[in-house]
């Protein structure tokens, strides 16, 4: 027999929330917070989520049959591929901080690529605070420091997987969906932040132009921590998804339309 609370979540939109497992997972967190009054929110227990396979398991696993879709940053690619691979699974796809890969991917400033490469070798804490001044935006990092604490107290506060991390960084590096995003059918939001110092906005840009009807969100103030940095973007992210009133919702084929907040 379901309990009130089981049967009140079943009656709301399933949401899929993929992430990483560093620093975004808990950056995650506080979008999750914002999305559970109007949706059941989904997230991994178990093992790091690293293919589409692994996010239709676990789909399956909650007894969902479709849902709602957000990739935060490593996320946005395993959401690329759950709606390519398995399109009828999505009902609708938020890519948040995240890039196509292949001909499409922009890389960050050489100082960044050398800060990634040695972040394997860095012990757990050290690596997390030593990532801060490349996923925040500066005027998180000048003002809102707490938060950041915050992030970096739940992060340590749950079991990290080094060897998830390392598949996901493996996942993410091989990554290449540049000539298959004409294949997503699911409306699609791409938000990105304009000071996005990890995967710079460019990546953003390219994934709504090749989406077919997908729109882009531009964050003036967001970096790669978006949920952090931009905490009204999740209001956008919910509007979006309730204005999904159905996934056999029209396909369109224009380009990317850009707003900017």
């Amino acid at each position: 027999m379901k309990t009130g609370a089981e049967s009140d979540a079943r009656s709301r939109p399933s949401v899929l929330l993929l992430t990483g497992v560093g620093l975004t997972a808990s950056v995650a967190v506080r979008a999750a917070d914002k999305l559970r009054p109007r949706f059941e929110v989904l997230t991994s227990d178990g093992p790091p989520v690293t293919t589409a396979e692994d996010a239709s398991a676990l789909l399956d696993d909650a007894g969902v049959e479709q849902a709602h879709v957000i990739g935060i940053s490593f996320g946005g690619v395993v959401a690329q591929e759950l709606a390519i691979l398995d399109p009828q699974r999505v009902r609708s796809l938020v890519l948040c901080s995240s890039s196509a890969g292949g001909k499409l991917y922009v890389p960050p400033d050489p100082a960044i690529r050398a800060f990634i490469r040695r972040l394997d070798s860095l012990p757990i804490e050290e690596g997390l605070w030593a990532a801060v001044p490349y996923l925040y935006a500066p005027a998180t990092l000048r003002r809102r420091a707490p938060l950041i604490g915050q992030d970096i107290a739940l992060r340590l506060g749950a079991p990290l997987d080094p060897s998830g991390y390392r598949r996901q960084r493996a996942a993410a590096r091989s990554h290449d969906a540049a000539s298959r995003l004409g294949a997503i059918s699911a409306p699609t939001l791409v938000v990105h932040g304009e000071q996005d110092r990890i995967l710079p906005l460019e990546n953003g840009r390219s994934l709504a132009d090749h989406i077919p009807g997908a729109r882009l969100l531009t964050l003036a103030k967001g970096g790669h921590a978006l949920p952090t940095d931009v905490p009204g973007a999740t209001r956008e992210v919910v509007s979006f998804l309730l204005a999904q009133k159905s996934r056999q919702a029209r396909r369109t084929t224009r380009t990317g339309r850009e707003a900017r907040a």
